[in-house]
């Protein structure tokens, strides 16, 4: 069963908070956590993954999902994925049907009928305010940031070894 565009934008708005009150440590390289996130109310309940459990030093996918499946937002850091080669569901990804990453910075988003498969470059989509010269735990706050999730960066410790 899919969701509909309406309910994953809803789900996208709604300001979201890390459940458990522990600190984590930001994973290192051949790791991956997940962090279990709920709304204000604590009703509607969300995953964030962070995953660096690849070879690829520099590989990294973070992700919002609500219900364990549906992924709201994903973004990739040196990831390779292939978008439809079909018209376009939404305008924003006008010039990208077919496009191939190649290790390349993508951000995905849930559209209905198509799951994640849809992706934008990390460079065309300036509203996440990532900059080339963030480093991998600053990228995460502002994925997270624009995820609408609160107080991340209280759950997670930096780990010096980034």
């Amino acid at each position: 069963m899919d969701l509909k565009q309406e309910e994953i934008e809803l789900f996208f708005g709604i300001a979201k908070f890390p459940c458990d009150k522990a600190t984590i440590e930001f994973p290192l390289q051949g790791e991956f956590i997940e962090v279990e996130l709920q709304n204000e109310t604590g009703r509607i309940k969300f995953q964030s993954d962070i995953n660096r459990a690849n070879n690829i030093v520099s590989k990294i996918t973070f992700q919002l999902r609500h219900l364990k499946t549906y992924r709201i937002r994903r973004l990739d850091l040196k990831g390779n994925h292939t978008n439809p080669s079909v018209p376009v569901p939404n305008e924003i990804f006008v010039g990208f049907e077919g496009y191939a990453f190649n290790r390349e910075d993508h951000i995905h988003f849930y559209i209905d009928g198509y799951g994640d498969r849809w992706a934008l470059p990390l460079d065309k989509f300036p509203e996440i305010g990532i900059k080339e010269d963030d480093d991998i735990y600053d990228k995460m706050l502002k994925f997270f940031r624009y995820c609408n999730v609160q107080n991340i960066e209280l759950k997670l410790q930096k780990n010096l070894m980034l």
